[in-house]
């Protein structure tokens, strides 16, 4: 802890003035005053070992002393310099007594100060579950907001550079001669000096990559050089991952950076080229960066949702389970408008009924087979390269093709049932029904492709179980459609025996939901157990 010089009490660094106030006295006190006293009281940085080589030729390294606690259920450890005592674990939300040490830390080279203060991180977290119309109320619990902790997550800082030259081919139509087209080919070589710093990714296994990139980026024009006086009032986490993990995935996005660059040169365009540049790794460097971190446990208490606030920018991400009973209210309310509604348009016929079964059945395929990817995804840690390297394990990714495999075929076949309820005795509400679907499904294809490209995706025997209702509910359907018995009674039973699979299967939806909005408590591998958060 550090002292106020004026009273002796404990100082406590404030994001909105950037200085360390005193609670007591009131007095507020420059981090780099301080660091600057410290260094006359000490010598050197005050908290640091200069970076040479002592007797043994050992490369010596910055260090500080803070105090960890690790939390005796799930494993994990958060740093402090403060001589408070932490009462919960902002990973598994227990309130279990945690073990307390002493003990050396390698200092970081960056750290980006807070800016946003617990108050606007509270209102912020506040007004996104506001948004979530279908949120559980007990997320907005003030016992809960109030576990919202602010910690410096650990972050790898990439920097690249190019300089050299770089080739890029172009192709751009020349002329026609019968019926042969000619293009010519071009190649454009330029000599690049560039550099792109400040990428960076988190360095923390039990931080979520989909919920540190959802709160990215980071403004690096705010790092200051590290000193635990920033760490005053706040909590650190160390880091566990390798910085090899993520530099190619930052090296791409330094690519990418610098290609955008290059576009705005006319000359490529003009001769039809897509400028791509290949920057090389510089340096990798370690960063401390501000997040609010809360974790809020299910009702059953063996899950955990989390919501992560950017220190920064204050750029909210959280994951929001859905609650039943306003799922439930909803769904009713609308299903009576609509049944209004489609019956002011549409003379809902026994045959039109079993179309509109069959496009719901086939909804819920799509959108079950999406939601099945990324649940077992999440459950078996396929899509987080921090968990998988902790683990020895490879995130695995499928093309596109592969991916859309289930979902093209159901556009096939949606696309030729509409021409044949079209042609037949459905007439202008089949060719409706065609159009419509081909569109819907469309969007719905390319939500899944841009969501899903290159990653993981779950065994069709793992996925089978939960799409089996709706499967079930589309052969009911189309085997009645096929039938075409005479009395309509068949249609009807038919028609709802398929809904009722459709809604069945639609609250599966809701439990998967669910599952992909939390994760099991964790158990912190690099601290001892599984990892499993």
């Amino acid at each position: 802890m550090y002292e106020c010089p004026s009273c002796g009490a404990g100082l406590e660094f404030n994001p909105k003035t950037q200085k360390l106030d005193c609670k007591y006295c009131k007095s507020s006190f420059d981090p780099k005053d301080l660091e600057e006293k410290l260094k006359d009281a000490k010598g050197d940085k005050g908290f640091s070992v200069e970076n040479s080589k002592d007797e043994n030729g050992n490369e010596k390294v910055d260090v500080y002393e803070a105090i960890v606690y690790r939390c005796t259920q799930c494993g994990a450890e958060l740093i402090t310099t403060d001589e408070t005592i932490a009462t919960f674990c902002s990973y598994c939300g227990s309130s279990a007594v945690l073990e307390k040490r002493n003990e050396t830390k390698v200092a970081p080279s960056y750290v980006i100060p807070f800016t946003k203060s617990k108050e606007e991180c509270e209102q912020a977290y506040k007004n996104k579950l506001k948004k979530a119309f279908f949120a559980p109320s007990d997320m907005l619990k003030t016992q809960q907001v109030e576990k919202i902790r602010g910690i410096y997550m650990p972050y790898w800082v990439y920097s690249f550079d190019k300089d050299g030259e770089q080739s890029n081919t172009g192709s751009r139509y020349s002329h026609r001669v019968g019926d042969y087209v000619y293009y010519d080919d071009y190649s454009i070589k330029t000599n690049i000096k560039a550099g792109c710093d400040g990428v960076s990714h988190d360095a923390a296994s039990n931080f979520a990559d989909n919920l540190s990139e959802a709160i990215a980026p980071f403004s690096m024009k705010e790092k200051k050089d590290f000193s635990p006086t920033y760490l005053s009032g706040f909590y650190a986490d160390s880091e566990d991952v390798n910085g090899d993990v993520y530099r190619e995935q930052c090296n791409e996005i330094a690519n990418q950076q610098a290609a955008n660059e290059l576009k705005k040169d006319h000359t490529y365009s003009k001769y039809g080229c897509k400028p791509k540049v290949d920057m090389n790794h510089k340096e990798t460097k370690l960063g401390l960066f501000p997040v609010y971190f809360l974790a809020t446990r299910n009702k059953a208490g063996d899950r955990i949702s989390y919501a992560v606030v950017n220190g920064q920018t204050g750029k909210v991400a959280a994951e929001i389970p859905i609650d039943f009973k306003k799922y439930l209210l909803v769904s009713l309310i609308l299903s009576v408008g609509l049944f209004f509604l489609f019956n002011g348009f549409l003379t809902l016929t026994p045959t039109k009924i079993i179309v509109i079964s069959i496009i719901f059945n086939l909804i819920s395929l799509v959108i079950s087979n999406s939601q099945m990817n990324k649940i077992i995804a999440r459950e078996k840690m396929m899509d987080d390269k921090g968990n998988a390297s902790k683990n020895n394990t490879t995130v695995k990714k499928s093309t596109s093709k592969s991916s859309l495999s289930l979902t093209t075929g159901i556009i096939a076949f949606m696309v030729a049932f509409g021409i044949l309820t079209g042609i037949g005795n459905v007439g202008k509400f089949g060719i409706f029904i065609a159009i419509f679907s081909f569109a819907f499904i469309t969007v719905i294809v390319s939500l899944v492709n841009n969501v899903g490209k290159n990653k993981p995706k779950a065994k069709f025997s793992e996925k089978a179980p939960k799409l089996l209702k709706p499967f079930i509910g589309l052969i009911i359907a189309i085997a009645i459609f096929i039938w075409n018995p005479v009395s309509d009674v068949y249609y009807y039973a038919g028609a709802i025996a398929s809904i009722i699979m459709t809604i069945w299967s639609f609250f599966d939806l809701i439990k998967e939901i669910n599952l992909l909005t939390t994760r099991k408590l964790p158990q912190l591998g690099r601290r001892g157990g599984d990892e499993n958060a």
